[in-house]
């Protein structure tokens, strides 16, 4: 009996589920093919199908001197647009790792009114400009005059995430660009259950447009996690001693909440300011509390990292103080513990940049979980890893720097965490011997987090391994920034101890471990000071190269090694549009499904990205193959169809702007086969008017 040809519901699952019923035959391929086909649409809870949204082109800036006339246009631009007030300085700071250098840091502006993610990095010396790293805005045409006031727009934020307003005074006029487009926002921080949340709303109408965490997770003596012996820089205050660092420059405190979540939110949203009997005691300077003593010994061991390494002095170059959370949840507390505490203040450890007694940034180190609350397994408390200590605190240089976004669907966001997963490890090499045993340093991030261990691990040598990506093609910008990240510091691992990658097959001529502070400086001057904050993979890979070629010469073996090692992952500048479905293969899912999806089934995020020009989607297939490779479905889907379904990145919209993405992610069976195959393929309409179609790679369909 016929079917119709679409229909659709929304049911609640762990978010809003999109269910779509599509006829097979609306392209038949075969007299076999069922009546319909089921796929569950994944959408972001947060985001709603875009209304319309004004016109622009965002461009990324990546000039240097290896094309003079590309630099001098772009330098030109920058020139311009500053005496306009359309750029405005926000930092200019000298080089501490090249003399003669200076890099200044713009804001973009339109009709004077902040673009969110519209910066430019120049780099210039006593002979002119260098280079030039950014993401320009223009051809607005957004009127900026909000037709809310701006209490009216603190509301809206609080209400949106139904949760209170967090964010000083007044929100933030802003521009706000989407993959859909541009909107004029209200930006500011809302508390909202356990987590400081930014939130963005439309500046008319009050609608939520995006929100992310800012919660960004994972001398006297002492005996840490593992009972290795420590140094405890501690400072003696009536008749006991204190985890507060009187050695170094920057104020190192680390403080012992005690187990009290209350106290430990009270001080992270600044409603109540920390006191002397907060911090971390100890009575005869022999300290037994190997959670605070990891936390506060680690804190200055990278430090000293980065002074020895780079010449930084701390976490903004200026000595920031250091604030540390520890034992922010009671351990004997687990099994009583919601989810959301378990995930965040017991199994995770987080960096929230306004937060902590002043508001200028926090650290909190989760409690860990006893053995056999998952099963077979013990978690140690977040502090007793030094590469994750580190890592939490590169997210404070990340912040006061390059402030990559924290709009988890991006690549600015999955760099965010690969240059603290970078230096994490690196901060680990610098500091401790190699090895596999507690306490030394590898290329396991996260690896000393659990016994046994590595099973809360990301590889940067395999990355297979810990089932994450190592190729630029198999990115998933819908799912955890932490697992497209992984692309990013296998690219470094290779650059450093060279290999062979396992999906593209090629070499790279690695500069060797002796010379591994070539590929850190490279990679730390470019986050620091090329890099703006919406930066993308291609914009990193050049900036990497760049910033090499500026400390040790074109041609260098660092240079020629940081271009081999993103060429063996896949990264090239991006100026072609293209579409990834992952995993690749896909192992069929245990996760449910409604509507009526069969099983074996299978979860897959697909995400589109343009390139150099904006898309408009006109149309999108989704092709099913048996386990012979026999087309067995072909499904033809409009223009609105992808903005109703494609709102995990942004509002849904079938327009994607430059350089940016759109994602989601499908349920889908196989009629019943075990086994199979995906593809999908994105017909659009570029800025010129031609039309381009592309796809992604066929998917493999695993059996069971």
């Amino acid at each position: 009996m016929p079917r119709p040809i679409t229909c659709w519901r929304l049911i609640e699952t762990a978010g809003n589920i999109a269910i779509f019923r599509a006829l097979r035959g609306r392209r038949p391929v075969s007299d076999t093919l069922r009546s319909f086909r089921c796929m569950a649409i994944a959408a972001c809870a947060a985001l709603v199908p875009a209304a319309s949204s004004a016109q622009g082109r965002p461009t990324a800036l990546a000039a240097t001197r290896a094309d003079v006339s590309a630099l001098r246009a772009a330098d030109d631009l920058v020139e311009g647009l500053a005496r306009s007030r359309a750029l405005r300085i926000r930092a200019s700071q000298s080089d501490p790792l090249v003399g003669g250098r200076r890099h200044e840091r713009f804001d973009q502006f339109h009709r004077g009114v902040r673009i969110v993610g519209g910066d430019v990095a120049r780099q210039s010396g006593s002979d002119g400009t260098v280079s030039v790293f950014g993401m320009i805005h223009s051809g607005l045409d957004i009127d900026v005059d909000p037709a809310l006031p701006a209490e009216r727009g603190r509301e809206a934020i609080a209400s949106a995430v139904s949760g209170r307003w967090f964010g000083g005074d007044a929100p933030e006029l802003v521009v706000l660009p989407l993959p859909d487009g541009y909107h004029l926002a209200y930006g500011g921080q809302a508390i909202a259950g356990l987590e400081i949340l930014t939130v963005y709303v439309d500046a008319n109408s009050g609608r939520l447009l995006q929100q992310y965490s800012d919660f960004q997770r994972e001398i006297g003596t002492g005996k840490g996690t593992y009972g290795d012996d420590k140094k405890v820089s501690a400072r003696a205050a009536s008749g006991t001693f204190l985890a507060d660092d009187p050695m170094r420059p920057a104020a190192i405190t680390t403080y012992d909440m005690k187990g009290s979540l209350a106290r430990t939110t009270a001080i992270l949203n600044r409603v109540s300011g920390v006191t002397m009997s907060d911090i971390g005691a100890d009575t005869d300077n022999v300290w037994n509390d190997p959670t605070v003593v990891d936390a506060h010994v680690y804190a200055g061991w990278y430090y000293d990292y980065l002074f020895k390494r780079f010449g930084r002095r701390g976490l903004d170059g200026n000595n920031l103080r250091m604030a540390i959370l520890t034992h922010p949840v009671r351990l004997e507390d687990i099994a009583s513990a919601p989810p959301d505490v378990v995930g965040l203040y017991y199994v995770n450890a987080f960096f929230c940049g306004t937060c902590g007694p002043d508001g200028r940034g926090a650290v909190t180190f989760g409690e860990g979980a006893p053995r056999n609350f998952f099963p077979g397994v013990e978690v140690k408390p977040f502090s007793a890893s030094f590469d994750v200590v580190a890592h939490e605190l590169t997210h404070g240089v990340t912040a006061t720097s390059a402030r990559l976004n924290g709009f988890p669907y991006s690549e600015a966001g999955a760099l965010n965490e690969a240059f603290s997963d970078i230096f994490g490890a690196s901060a680990g090499f610098f500091q401790l011997p190699a090895g596999t045993a507690p306490v030394t340093a590898s290329y396991l991030l996260g690896r000393d987090l659990t016994v046994p261990s590595g099973l809360l691990a990301r590889s940067m040598s395999n990355p297979a391994s810990t089932r994450d990506p190592d190729f630029y093609a198999q990115r998933n910008i819908g799912g955890d920034p932490h697992f497209n990240g992984v692309i990013v510091t296998h690219a470094f691992y290779l650059a450093i101890e060279g290999g062979t990658n396992r999906t593209s097959g090629l070499s790279v001529a690695g500069v060797g471990a002796a010379n591994r502070d070539q590929i850190e400086k490279a990679f730390f001057r470019a986050l620091t000071s090329l890099l703006p904050s919406n930066s993308t993979f291609a914009l990193t890979r050049q900036a990497t190269i760049q910033s090499a070629s500026d400390l040790y010469g074109a041609g260098s073996p660092a240079e020629r090694a940081i271009t081999q090692a993103w060429d063996a992952v896949g990264v090239q500048p991006r100026t072609a549009p293209s579409a990834a479905l992952l995993p690749n293969p896909a192992p069929p899912s245990t996760a449910s499904c409604a509507g009526g999806v069969l099983n074996p089934h299978w979860v897959l995020g697909i995400t589109v990205s343009a390139g150099a020009s904006s898309l408009q989607v006109t149309q999108w297939t989704f092709d099913l193959f048996d386990r012979a490779g026999a087309l067995q479905d072909h499904l033809v889907l409009d223009a609105p169809t992808f903005a109703q379904f494609f709102g995990q990145c942004g509002p849904g919209s079938s327009r994607l702007l430059a350089q940016s993405d759109a994602c989601t992610a499908i349920c889908t069976d196989l009629n019943g086969d075990t086994s199979g195959a995906a593809l999908v393929t994105i017909t659009a309409t570029d800025e010129a008017g031609r039309s381009v179609t592309f796809s992604t790679p066929r998917t493999v369909l695993a059996p069971r």
